[in-house]
Formats: structure tokens, sequence, C-alpha cells
């Protein structure tokens, strides 16, 4: 029966006709609930009888047998494309189950059932949510039709992807945030709640009758008469969403503490988050809270949101079919992945539930030829003037959208004497249709370039800064789709379409080199994507036309992002004969600054620091040319020497020396006490142990102390007392600086600070 919230009448009708944005969507007692949020800005719940489904595949006889056996009402034989390389579908058996969780336990079952080999199972842990999206070919935030029957709902889409200029409704936002009585240095689940804050965009509504239990309750009370769409907060799934749940559990109304749009209580997970590796980086994610009905973000742990901002967490979610509160705090990589899995689905391929798919066998010198990744050129170091700068836009995802490079495609066996070839290694790709990688990427690499477009062109602040965030969420979506298609446990990736790409990669930056040069360029930089090239009294026209020829001749984008008046090249710290290829600095004939490399792009630089080294690149940024530049480094050092002195008075203060560091191990585990380390069993002693993944906060209070526990101090424990050790920060600052100018050594504008 389609339910609707209490402000809206049930209707009489057997059938509602309803249109509206998806707002939230999840599987509840086996049906699909959906949330809506209509025109008039009313919510409303309707419940679909859907049921999530396994595929098992396997021969004929084995299949039949294994139904016999089960006997689970609904279970049928159907057709489906087993692998994404199958050209003929093939017989499978399909399987209700309730919800994921059965999914996975009746897996194992049938797994151990076959002994691990007459079996092979898809559709297994894909969330029940995202197959009803795929299979109703709806998502989130997408204006709808709904036609509401008893225990169904017929879904319209009034809505396009492709659109780029797309309405969602006005949401209701607030932010929770609390203060606790803290009976130690730092906030315990144990503590008691002092005030609940609640604010809206037009009202702050503050939570403090004094008795605990009333507070929890008047908490449930007003975020029902505000009845947001969007709650924020601050560290809310790590912290403070489980230490409201403790403390309406220590009250005894944990079954009335309701923050959702369901009337069920919160739920809390009892096990931890997880630490994982990315990209050579540990990171880590809490267990997300869910607040049914409403979007939770958490702007401490929601990487997407702090990137982004909830523009980009929507334009993920419509795009990647992913729910929006899901796509909030999980990795950019699931969200892609989904995309795929979508896909998949369309062609009604089934998704396996453990990658089966290995490398093709290479000999020691295939390996030697393939395993090269990007290519680059070393940097000249030092000054340069009149450089400009080129570089591919979305260099990879457009290389596996144009050659059609996917797990399934190359190297597929249906195409061996493909026209379609890797340079270096000869891998055929296929000819006769195209990968579901591809297929995914086409349209966000698509609604990226009119994003970029609309940008430029838009005369709003407003509509300038959505286009702007919405671009750089598929901007992480399509950088993390190179990643995942050599990832080990990619579904549809394969290690050789990520080494096919790599090898375009390197074919394409040789031959624009070479075009460049024969146009008269010279070449200063090239790493893989971008180039730095000089030419005698170019202008912006002679760039233009280059760019021209190089797309005409490699048949992919590129940018030409501008001439700087002047760029320095930067040497290693430890070899200053060896270039470093990502650490520059420069700026544009239109002002603009570039700093790679340097302290100004490290998260754990103070903010003292960084700001010096800003006031540093402002005032050479005011050089027009080389020579104005030579004449504004003892200027800069300046700039260098009055911070010094500002820190050896001892003024700063403490939230400008904050240092963050992540902890690449959790705190016991560390050998040597270094200074983040520390910092972080300081935080394990007040009851607050970090996660590896996780970042600390400290300050250096005495670098030179024997003792490693005297040496920094966690800034969540710091008070009006503490002082902090100015040498290490000069040392810091310093240091800082003096990579700026190790090109400039032999002009004597360095000082001894």
């Amino acid at each position: 029966m389609t339910r609707l919230t209490k402000s809206i009448a049930f209707s009489k009708s057997p059938i509602d006709r309803i249109e509206g944005w998806i707002l939230d969507i999840y599987p509840k007692n086996g049906n699909m609930v959906v949330w809506l949020k209509t025109r008039e800005d009313q919510t409303l719940r309707l419940v679909d009888s859907w049921q999530q489904r396994l595929y098992v595949a396997g021969e004929y006889r084995d299949l039949v047998n294994l139904a016999d056996e089960m006997r689970i009402e609904g279970m049928s034989l159907e057709e489906r494309f087993v692998k994404s390389e199958d050209e003929e579908p093939s017989k499978v058996l399909k399987v209700p189950v309730q919800n994921s969780h059965e999914a996975e336990s009746l897996a194992e079952k049938i797994l151990v059932h076959g002994r691990y080999k007459r079996y092979e199972l898809y559709n297994v842990d894909v969330k029940p949510s995202q197959l009803y999206m795929y299979e109703k070919g709806i998502y989130p935030f997408a204006y709808v039709k709904a036609v509401a029957k008893p225990n169904q709902v017929l879904w319209q889409i009034q809505d396009s992807l492709k659109s780029v200029d797309y309405k969602i409704p006005p949401l209701r936002e607030i932010t929770l945030s609390t203060n606790i009585r803290k009976k130690r240095r730092l906030p315990t689940k144990a503590d008691p709640i002092e005030k609940i804050t609640l604010t809206s965009q037009n009202e702050i509504c503050s939570v403090n009758e004094g008795d605990e239990n009333q507070n929890l309750l008047r908490l449930v009370e007003t975020i029902e008469k505000f009845d947001p769409d969007v709650i924020y907060t601050s560290n809310g799934d790590d912290f403070l969403f489980p230490y409201l749940a403790h403390r309406a559990a220590v009250n005894g109304i944990s079954d009335e503490f309701i923050l959702g749009r369901e009337q069920s209580p919160l739920q809390i997970s009892h096990e931890k988050g997880q630490s994982y590796v990315s990209y050579g980086r540990v990171c880590y994610r809490p267990i997300p809270t869910r607040l049914l009905g409403r979007l939770h973000i958490d702007r401490e742990n929601s990487i997407l949101y702090r990137d982004c901002g909830l523009p980009g967490i929507i334009e993920v979610a419509r795009l990647c079919r992913i729910p929006a509160q899901r796509a909030s705090n999980t990795t950019i990589g699931t969200s892609m992945t989904s995309a795929q899995f979508y896909e998949a689905s369309r062609q009604h391929i089934l998704i396996p539930w453990q990658k089966a798919d290995a490398e093709e066998l290479k000999t020691a010198s295939d390996l030697l030829v393939a395993d090269r990744g990007g290519f680059y050129y070393e940097p000249i170091m030092g000054l340069h003037e009149g450089v400009g700068e080129l570089d591919f836009t979305s260099l990879y995802p457009m290389i596996m959208l144009t050659k059609n490079l996917s797990g399934e495609t190359v190297c597929c066996k249906c195409c061996p004497d493909s026209k379609n070839r890797v340079p270096e290694l000869g891998y055929n790709i296929c000819e006769k249709k195209m990968g579901i990688v591809p297929r995914s990427l086409k349209l966000l690499i698509e609604k990226r370039r009119r994003y970029k477009e609309l940008k430029q062109i838009t005369l709003d602040n407003h509509v300038r800064s959505i286009y702007e965030k919405r671009q750089i969420a598929l901007k992480w979506i399509l950088v993390t789709s190179f990643g995942y298609l050599g990832f080990k446990n990619a579904r549809f990736g394969k290690i050789d379409a990520h080494i096919a790409t790599c090898a375009f990669a390197r074919q394409i930056l040789k031959d624009t080199v070479h075009l460049a040069e024969a146009r008269g360029f010279k070449l200063i930089h090239g790493i893989v994507d971008s180039l730095w090239l000089k030419k005698d009294s170019a202008t912006e026209e002679d760039y233009l036309k280059l760019k021209a020829d190089i797309e005409k001749m490699m048949q992919l984008p590129i940018s030409f992002e501008g001439i700087y008046r002047w760029i320095v090249f930067l040497p290693s710290k430890t070899h200053r004969n060896v270039p470093v290829l990502s650490r520059y600095y420069g700026v544009f004939r239109n002002g603009k600054i570039k700093d790679r490399g340097i302290a100004t792009r490290r998260d754990d630089t103070p903010p003292i620091v960084n700001k010096c080294i800003w006031k540093m690149l402002s005032l050479l940024a005011e050089a027009k040319d080389a020579e104005e530049f030579y004449t504004k480094l003892p200027s800069a050092c300046k700039v260098v020497e009055r911070c010094v002195d500002v820190l050896r008075s001892g003024d700063v203060s403490l939230e400008e020396l904050v240092i963050r560091k992540r902890l690449s191990y959790n705190p016991n585990e560390y050998r040597n006490m270094v200074l983040h380390a520390v910092a972080a069993n300081q935080l394990v002693k007040e009851g607050a142990p970090p996660n590896a993944g996780e970042s600390v906060n400290y300050i250096i209070t005495n670098s030179q102390s024997r003792f490693p526990s005297k040496r920094v101090l966690a800034y969540e424990l710091c008070d009006d007392y503490t002082r902090y050790d100015a040498e290490a920060y000069v040392g810091l600052l310093t240091s800082a600086a003096e990579t700026m100018f190790m090109c400039f050594e032999n002009l004597s504008m360095q000082k001894k600070w």
C-alpha cells in the first residue's frame, strides 16, 4: 500500500499519481521505500514490493538439481550474459532473497554445495537500492511521475541525465551540534549533554532544558517540527550520532529517539570504521549513520562534500545511480563502480560476486615493455619566461573511451585480427562492441566538458559555483576510473586494459612533443598529460593554433592553460642537480598563481607557514618578467624574516601553528615515536583513540626534549598555558622558503634566518 507522511492525507483512490524528486531510497521489510519531494514542498513515502535476486551460473543439469534442493519460491531459469565478453546469453538460476545479508549467506551455502567448483554467483553484494534503480531506470534527485498502486509503484522519468541545468527541489537544511559536559579534556560517551544546537539558515534553536532526558526528547520534537531534508554534522558518523544514541540508551528512551523520517529509532552500528589504502595513502572511513528519509552529511568525514559541496554529491548520485547518502560517505571508486554496474545491467550482463578474470600471462620481457606507467620529460630547472602550458583534458578517461579500453575488450577472443592495436604491446582491441567501462565514461566526460564551458560564460556567481562543484565531482570520478581499471577487485577492470591505457598515453605525449617541436616550440617540461612549451615571441594565437593542430592529429581535447609571465622548476632537496617532476610555481599573464609540490600544497603545513609562503608568492607574482622577479627576491626574503620575528615573539595563536598529519598505522603500531604518533598516543590516554587513516592535530611544544611525550601536544588537549617551540616552527618556515629559492643560491639572496 502507498504510504505518505503524516502531513499528507492518504488517498482513498486505489491508485495515486504523484510527481516529485527522488530524495531517498532504501530497502525495508522486503520492500523498497522511496521518499519523494514535491513541488509543494511536501515529502511522500512510497513503498514498492520489490525483491532482490541473486543469480547462479553453471551447468544446466546442476542448476536444475540446485533449484529442486533449495525449493525457494519465485526461483526461475532465465537467460543472461554471464560474462561481459559473452556473445550469447546463458541459462542461469534466478533466486529471490529478502535482503543483502540473506543474499551473501545463501551465496556462501551455494558455493559450499557446489564444492566451490560447480557454481558462479552474480548480483550478490550489490546494494539493493542500486539494483532497484538499475532495474527501474530511476536515479536520486530525478524528477518523476509515480503511479502508486497497492504494493506497486510504476515510474515515469520526467528528467534527463544529459541535462546540465536540471532542477532540484528547495531543500530544508540544518546543522546539528552539541555541547558536552566533559569530565576529562576530551568528550566521551559517558559524559552528559550540556546543550544541543540546531542551526538553519534563518534561526538558531538551542535545546537546553537542564534534564538530559528532556533535551533528547526535545531534539526529536524540534527535528520533527523543522522536518529538514539535509542534516549537517561535524564528525557525526564517528562520534556525534553514536554519542546521542548512547545517551538515549542511558536515559531509557532509545525507542523514542527518532531523527529520520522513518518511524524507527536511530540505529548505530557497533562495528569499527574501516581503514583502507587508496593510491598509497591510508584512509579511514567511519561507519555511516543513516537518517532514513533524510540526507545526513558529515562535513568532517565526507571527502566529496569537502571538495564539491551538496551540488557535487547530487551530481554523483544522479549519474552513478547511487543514493545521495551513500555517495556522500563512501569512496569515489564505489560511486564510479555503480555507474559501471548500471551499464552492465542495461545490457543484461550479470555482476560477478568475485572477480575471476586474471591478467593475461606475460613473459619477463613482455612485462618490461608493458608495465611502465606514464611518460615524462624532465623539466629544465630554474626560472623561465613566456612558457605556455597545454593540458590534455581527462586524458586517461578519454583514451579509455575513444580507444574502447575495458576489461572485456582488450585482448578479446572475438577479434584476434582487429586493426585496433595497443602501441608497443600489440594487444588487440574489440571491434564488435563497446566495453562497459567506456560506456560508463561517455556521459561523465561530456557533462564535465559542458560544465567547464558554462562556468566560463555564465554571469551568475551562484550558478557558476554550482557548475564548478559539479565538474570537480566528475573530475574525481574520472580520475578514479583509470585506477580502478587495474584494481584487483574491479569487476569489469583488467590489468591489461590499465597497461594499454598507459601505452596509448605514452605514445600520445611523445607524438604531441614531436608536433610541437616541428612547429618551432621548445619543450621545457612534460609529464603524462601536461606540456610546458616555449617559443620566442609566441602569442596566445600561436599556442591556440598549436592546440588546434594537436586536437586534429590526436583526436583528443587539449586545453591551453595560458602563458606564464615566469615559472620556476625546482630541484630535489637532497640532489640539487636532479629536477623534481611536480615541484614548481609560477604566475600566468592574467595574474593567476599556480603552485605544485611546495609547502602551500601540503596538508601538514601549519597555517602560519602557509600564509607566509603565500605572501611571498603574491609579492613575486607582481613581477612582470624575470628581471622584475630577481629584483623582488630580497623583498620576498624580508617577508620570511618578519614572520620569523613574529614566531620568536611567542605571540602566535595556537590555531596558526596546528600541524595536521594522517596516521599510517594505529597508534600502538608505531615503532618509532614520530611526532604525530606521540600526539595520537596522547589521545589514546584521554579515551579518544584515533584510527589508522585518520588525521591528528598537534602543536610542537619542545622538539628537543629527551622525552618524546613532551615534544608535542595534541591540539585538542591544549589550553591557555600551552607554549610552542618557536625555533621548531622557524625551522619549518625557513625550510619551506629555502625550497622555493634553491635555484637562486648563486645570487646570494638567501639569508640564514
